[in-house]
């Protein structure tokens, strides 16, 4: 089997010009604007994946997996570090982990492993969104936009938006796609049963681990904005009924409790 990650390469430089962090193919073809029909999506992933990342995900496949045939996917995740620092090997390992299941997801949802390329930058991530889309001659950018909760509306007053400086940086289209509005779970436990299980569905080849804090922020129901004690309690219980069913096996792994699929 092919490895999935064909090539790693370390971020020598924050100037231009730089070294992608990594890229999953070794021999990338550059095509001009308006060469045939073939198309260049570039879409833009946060880690770890909030949901509306994952809807955005969705999005794509439902959308442009029909025209895979001349479909070309970029995936871009952008590891946030003030210039000169470098990423730590946690937040690279933890970008790669991220890019994997995006992988898989996108697969899930009908796009076929050709059409997809991943890569991996340090930065800030509109900059670095609007670089790539110039540099790969991108046709449209995709990227998620997060929910207008209070602490989400001060995050936007104190650092500003990611999704407003992409459209006003990007060389090219940007399809900004958000959540629907959806009722909060009525059964919270059943609402993260369900998506641990749909996560080990779309990850069914490769090893899944989950802990409760994970869990509850990972699957955070769309209309609720923190993570509180009742969503950290509904997860405990979610994973603790997948492990008494088999589907998941508990491990005690340096004073925390950690449950995988194998």
């Amino acid at each position: 089997m092919r490895p999935f990650i064909s090539c790693l390469t370390a971020a020598k430089s924050r100037k231009d010009g730089e070294e992608d962090m990594l890229h999953f193919n070794e021999h990338e073809q550059i095509h001009g604007p308006g060469q045939a029909t073939e198309r260049h999506l570039l879409v833009g992933v946060d880690t770890p994946l909030t949901p509306a990342t994952q809807y955005a995900l969705h999005t794509v496949g439902t959308f442009f997996a029909p025209y895979g045939e001349h479909l070309h996917l970029l995936v871009l995740t952008v590891i946030s570090t003030p210039y000169p620092l470098s990423p730590t090997r946690e937040q690279q390992t933890q970008a790669e982990e991220t890019l994997r299941e995006v992988h898989s997801a996108l697969q899930h949802d009908g796009m076929s492993p050709p059409q997809i390329k991943m890569l991996i930058r340090a930065g800030i991530p509109a900059d670095e969104l609007a670089a790539v889309a110039s540099k790969r001659h991108i046709d449209c950018i995709v990227i998620g936009s997060r929910s207008n909760s209070p602490g989400q509306r001060f995050r936007r007053w104190l650092f500003g938006s990611t999704s407003r400086r992409v459209l006003k940086l990007a060389p090219c289209p940007v399809l900004v796609v958000t959540l629907p509005r959806s009722r909060h779970p009525r059964d919270l436990v059943a609402w993260y049963e369900a998506a641990i299980l749909q996560s080990l569905h779309d990850q069914s080849h490769t090893l899944a681990s989950f802990t409760t804090q994970g869990v509850a922020g990972r699957f955070l129901p769309h209309q609720t904005h923190t993570v509180g004690r009742k969503e950290r309690r509904a997860a405990a219980r979610a994973l603790e009924h997948l492990a008494h069913a088999g589907v998941l096996c508990r491990r005690d792994m340096h004073g925390e409790v950690w449950y995988l699929n194998d």
